[in-house]
């Protein structure tokens, strides 16, 4: 299990971090192109310039998810706020506002993260500093829909679980959603987006979604939104000009002008600083003059 710092620079401002979620290809390494290229690192900077990007890596299989046993998933949740706060120690970075961005599984051990940091003395303080939470494709289950687990294990090649197994082994996929559905509608000030995958995959001979727009949809939230891709290629953006991550794009550039405060490197959001009155020969009017000149031009007196 690791964090790493994907991209980072002196000027960041929020931090986003990318969550994988279960990977039906071990070999292909997480959020990048066909081509093997880490998108978060190649695209996202440019267009999101304030932030400092970062992932977390981790091992996933689906009996970690779906288990009678330990709580395997508050395990990965844990691990990952406290590397994330090890990552933060420098300088105010400790304050910085936090976006993670997260896909299937992954979505879960992120709001799962959340529900049990709240509670904890140290990990609450990262909690406070959370701004947004992008899911792609996150399965949010209940008693009703139980049954659409199976996708998962037929897509993984394993043998689908009976109805009797699935509620044995459900109990913490079932929980995190019910608990951090009342997290945020009480004590989470936060933005929120879930989106769907809107193209079906060819499991086992017939077209499926793992993860359609009722299942993505968190409780009490707005309905989830559509990207193109399907479950597994929602997470390999081939270029910077990709439709799914242009949505992505416009919501982070959204969150990032409205969390953080006026900038002073006169770009947006940017603070008028020194300002000066100029009075104009013949004139009885005043403008306003950036900059602290003084001297005289020609048919222009400029004072402090």
């Amino acid at each position: 299990m690791l964090l790493k710092i994907l991209r980072d620079h002196d000027d960041a401002r929020v931090d986003i971090v990318f969550v994988h979620g279960w990977k039906a290809d071990a070999d292909h390494p997480s959020w990048t192109s066909t081509r093997f290229i880490c998108w978060p690192e190649k695209f996202i900077p440019a267009k999101v310039p304030e932030a400092r990007i970062l992932s977390y890596n981790y091992e996933c299989q689906l009996n970690d998810f779906w288990t009678e046993d330990d709580d395997l998933i508050t395990e990965l949740s844990n691990d990952m706020m406290d590397q994330l706060m090890d990552q933060r120690t420098k300088g105010d970075q400790g304050n910085r506002p936090v976006i993670f961005v997260a896909h299937c599984l992954g979505g879960l051990v992120v709001e799962n993260a959340l529900v049990h940091g709240r509670q904890h003395d140290e990990r609450k303080t990262l909690v406070d500093c959370v701004r947004g939470l992008i899911l792609l494709a996150t399965p949010h289950y209940q008693p009703s829909t139980l049954s659409q687990v199976n996708k998962y294990f037929q897509l993984a090649g394993e043998t689908p679980l009976s109805n009797e197994e699935l509620i044995r082994r459900s109990k913490w996929v079932l929980s995190i959603p019910r608990d951090f559905a009342r997290l945020r509608s009480g004590q989470l000030e936060m933005d929120f987006l879930a989106f769907y995958e809107g193209t079906a995959m060819l499991v086992d001979g017939a077209n499926i979604k793992i993860v359609d727009m009722s299942l993505a949809r968190l409780p009490g939230a707005p309905p989830a939104e559509r990207l193109a891709a399907d479950h597994l290629h929602i997470t390999h953006i081939e270029d910077g000009e990709d439709r799914d991550i242009g949505k992505l794009v416009r919501v982070l550039k959204r969150w990032v002008a409205k969390i953080l405060p006026p900038s002073e490197d006169g770009n947006v959001n940017t603070k008028v600083s020194n300002v000066s009155k100029a009075s104009f020969d013949g004139s009885h009017n005043y403008g306003i003059q950036l900059g602290q000149n003084s001297g005289s031009m020609s048919g222009i007196r400029v004072g402090k």
